[in-house]
């Protein structure tokens, strides 16, 4: 049994979720969804367990922008590794945004959103 879970329709969607996987804990779900306007979106669901004395469900979602998504699909498989990185880093910034808040004994937010436009691709 894989110690992630991926629900995907779009495997070049599902390929970004695994770019991101080893930030977040096992038992970690990863799900395609469409934004309202019809942009792909990459939500990623987690139980929390240091941001206090209880485990909190947390959904990151990410959003990506039409036209960069468009972009990085046309983009040969073997030039994506840049996009790959922003995404990463993307997402690392807004974990540890997370810490930072708990450190700071801020209320940790229960969803948290990413967007992604140009810089992506």
């Amino acid at each position: 049994m894989e110690p992630y879970r991926y629900e995907f329709a779009d495997a070049d969607l599902e390929a970004l979720a695994r770019v991101i996987s080893d930030l977040f804990p096992e038992q970690t779900l990863f799900v395609q969804r469409a934004a309202d306007d019809g942009s792909p979106e990459l939500a990623v669901q987690w139980v929390a367990m240091r941001f206090g004395a209880t485990a909190r469900r947390i959904t990151l979602t990410v959003r990506f922008a039409r036209s960069a998504f468009a972009r990085y699909l046309a983009q040969p498989p073997r030039v994506r590794g840049r996009s790959f990185a922003v995404l990463r880093a993307y997402v690392e910034a807004a974990l540890g945004s997370l810490e930072e808040q708990y450190a700071n004994g801020d209320a940790v937010p229960r969803e948290i959103d990413v967007d992604l436009a140009d810089e992506f691709a």
